[in-house]
């Protein structure tokens, strides 16, 4: 899987030397990275709702313009640990760019020249991303999952009778981003990694 000798590769053997990360996340982060590393990069990045923070740490390993990520969550895992280390083997820049910060998304600031990510925002942890992004002014990105049907039943309920009701919260959510200002493009990892695929990106009109 990584014979090569680009740094993709190199990152690869060092996270399964360690068995760092299963297959799926590793994928998962690095195909969400490359289709919205050029929108959302900023000189902070901030993950939220990070876990062992993988995605976050893809934008301190290869954008040479973040000058730090912050990786919140409300706890960090033993994992996370165990992939700094391994990926410092390659790129050992990357540990001067980290701060895990154990705090609650929803009590969390993020400063000014941040770019937002939510990849494991589940349910209604993808609406605070983005009501962060619209408070903040900034741009974001997020993988939705395990949506929160309780909370959009009353608003989306007129269109579950033709779609997915996972699609009309999506849509729901795109129409008030752009009623916030924000312009919104959609795109989707392949399904084959997670069928929960599809992300929604935003950035401000006025940057």
């Amino acid at each position: 899987w990584f014979d090569g000798e680009g740094l993709p590769n190199r990152l690869g053997r060092a996270l399964s030397k360690r068995h760092a990360i299963d297959m799926k996340e590793f994928c998962e982060s690095f195909e969400f990275f490359e289709r919205v590393r050029k929108s959302v990069r900023r000189p902070v990045m901030v993950d939220l709702c990070c876990g062992h923070g993988f995605t976050g740490i893809l934008f301190a390993v290869f954008e040479r313009c973040v000058e730090e990520v912050v990786l919140v969550d409300t706890r960090r895992p033993a994992s996370h640990e165990k992939i700094v280390e391994s990926i410092a083997e390659v790129a050992p820049w990357v540990r001067k760019k980290l701060r895990y910060v154990e705090y609650s998304i929803r009590r969390y600031t993020p400063p000014e020249s941040a770019g937002l990510l939510g990849v494991h925002a589940c349910g209604g942890r993808t609406d605070v991303c983005l009501d962060m992004a619209v408070s903040h002014g900034l741009p974001v990105a997020v993988m939705p999952c395990c949506h929160a049907f309780v909370k959009y039943g009353g608003r989306s309920l007129p269109f579950h009778r033709t779609m997915p009701p996972d699609l009309a919260v999506d849509i729901d959510r795109t129409y008030r981003l752009q009623a916030s200002g924000f312009n919104v493009k959609w795109n989707a990892i392949p399904k084959a990694i997670t069928p929960k695929n599809r992300i929604i990106n935003a950035r401000p009109s006025i940057p």
